[in-house]
């Protein structure tokens, strides 16, 4: 079979290459291609220097009908329209993020900040019936024609305005089965709607099965559960240096114990913010009794959040370190050797809201979060948080003030006790079994839509036929709009360099008056005579 995955850039691959490789190694063919393929390019690049052979086919044909500002639009609506349910009153991060995405038309919807969950829906369900009138696109029909794949796998499909809903459509209407392969966590309860139903959706565990189900109208007949693919790497590795060699490595004294604060992303936890909580952290514990005092403290920024880190001072700090100083993704086997020797050699790790914790948690190492007014919005303030909390099956051990967290760190560092993360991680990552891989359920879930029919594309018939009439008219007036601003813009900048052209000959005739030595002004002042240029003893003769 051949699979084509189409991901919104390169950073998608650490979710999927573990499920590539099983492909490959099953004898089926793979093909990727990005709707951005030069943001985190060094995804793209570990995967290439894997020596996986993969067709790498660049960015994903663009959409650029009369069709395309509704689609924009409509999804733009939608994204903002589910953070109005009732069920995201305390989420007012999220649904500021999505106001942004709103398109003029409807921007007014921007000032409403809650409603009914009855009208939400009344509203989801007009803009669903907008979706369905909008064709696929000629562009990307072809483009999967060529292409040729067996099925289409797309992530993460649900990021504000995606494309990737228009290559859905196209597979329906090339008979190519479709799967939207959800990438992380947090992803179907911070990001926009799904907007079309796939022929399978893979997802982690049950929690995220309610999510599609509940927030994004997924057929349970179409869900498979598979577990976390991407994690599979952390649980049979070993670490590639032993403490005493990655403690001299980094900067810390080995002969003592040291924990990790693992950085968030800056949506979650903004650069300044983070930095100011950090120093407040290390002085609380600092502050704090028996070996706290000399504890060793290991920062680890996030891979895309770590630039604010280069410039901090921690020289006043005895025993911390930041590593790795410039941030590093651990996307190839070195950075990834990092990672898992951090984690596994810490005593504690402690973070805000990261997918950094889970991945602790595989390990099995004590896992905190303090509970902070910095990061109200960001943190309590998300559903996916809370499944991280003891009360919902999660691991973390939550502090509301640094005075609690230092009582409990001493509690695991002087004891060395910790209860396991075992449990959680058995219902939230691997739920087949904390010894059954993700990966190959994964695999066996795509190389089972071989032989199934893929849902047909939506027929327009009675009332989408004046909505489709009606979307169309605002497309072009839209298109027509852009248009003249293209023209605009491209008069202007014809005009800017007419302008250049014309003043470059005119300078290239202007001759500076020569510059005089001293001499020669001395000779002159005596004299009497200005000495002429060039063009002036040419034009006068003697």
């Amino acid at each position: 079979m051949k699979f084509l995955f189409v991901l919104q850039y390169p950073g998608y691959l650490r979710y999927f290459d573990s499920v590539v490789e099983a492909l490959l190694t099953r004898g089926h063919q793979v093909s990727v291609a990005f709707d951005q393929p030069h943001k985190q390019a060094e995804g793209l690049a570990a995967f290439k220097a894997s020596g996986r052979a993969v067709e790498v086919l660049g960015r994903t044909p663009v959409r650029a009908d009369v069709w395309e500002p509704v689609a924009r639009g409509v999804r733009g609506t939608v994204d903002y329209i589910r953070y109005l349910h009732p069920r995201f009153a305390d989420s007012p991060y999220l649904r500021n993020r999505m106001r942004k995405v709103l398109p003029p038309l409807t921007r007014f919807l921007g000032r409403w900040q809650m409603s009914t969950e009855g009208k939400t829906r009344r509203l989801l369900a007009l803009l669903d019936a907008c979706e369905r009138a909008i064709p696929s696109n000629k562009n990307l029909d072809s483009f999967l024609q060529q292409v040729s794949p067996d099925v289409l796998i797309v992530s993460p499909l649900v990021t504000d305005q995606c494309p990737q809903v228009d290559m859905i459509k196209s597979a329906r209407r090339v008979g190519i089965p479709s799967v939207l392969g959800v990438a992380s966590w947090d992803h179907l309860t911070t990001k926009g709607l799904m907007r079309i139903q796939p022929d399978l959706v893979t997802l982690w565990n049950h929690h995220q099965r309610r999510e599609a189900i509940e927030f994004h109208a997924a057929s349970g007949d179409r869900i498979a559960i598979t577990g976390a693919q991407c994690f599979d790497r952390w649980f049979d590795r070993k670490p590639r240096l032993s403490r005493e060699r990655f403690c001299r490595r980094v900067g810390l004294p080995v002969d003592e114990a040291f924990i990790v604060f693992v950085g968030s992303t800056a949506s979650i936890s903004a650069p300044d913010t983070e930095v100011r909580f950090v120093k407040r952290w290390i002085e609380a514990i600092r502050l704090g009794p028996g070996t706290l005092s000399t504890l060793g403290i290991l920062i680890r920024p996030h891979p895309y959040n770590s630039n604010h880190w280069q410039n901090v001072d921690l020289t006043g700090y005895r025993s911390v370190v930041v590593f790795p100083n410039q941030g590093a993704n651990p996307v190839d086997d070195d950075d990834r050797a990092d990672y898992y020797d951090t984690l596994h050699h810490s005593m504690a790790v402690v973070g805000i809201n990261t997918s950094a914790m889970i991945e602790a948690g595989i390990q099995d190492r004590p896992v905190f979060t303090i509970i902070d007014s910095s990061f109200d919005r960001t943190q309590t303030g998300t559903l996916h948080f809370q499944y991280l909390l003891p009360e919902n099956g999660g691991h973390l051990q939550r502090a509301t003030s640094l005075d609690e967290h230092v009582s409990q760190l001493v509690s695991i560092i002087d004891t060395g006790g910790s209860h396991s993360s075992r449990r959680f991680i058995e219902a939230f990552v691997r739920p087949h079994g904390f010894d059954v891989p993700a990966t190959p359920r994964f695999v066996t879930a795509l190389e089972g839509l071989d032989h199934v029919a893929p849902i047909p594309p939506d027929a327009v018939s009675g009332l989408l036929v004046p909505l489709k009439a009606f979307l169309w008219a605002i497309g072009l007036a839209a298109s027509r709009k852009r248009l003249k601003k293209r023209l605009i813009r491209f008069m202007i900048n014809r005009w800017g360099r007419l302008k250049q052209e014309w003043r470059l000959p005119r300078l290239s005739r202007t001759i500076e008056r020569p510059q005089l030595t001293k001499a020669a002004l001395d000779a002159v002042s005596a004299s009497g005579d200005v000495p002429k240029t060039q063009s002036e003893q040419s034009q006068n003769p003697r």
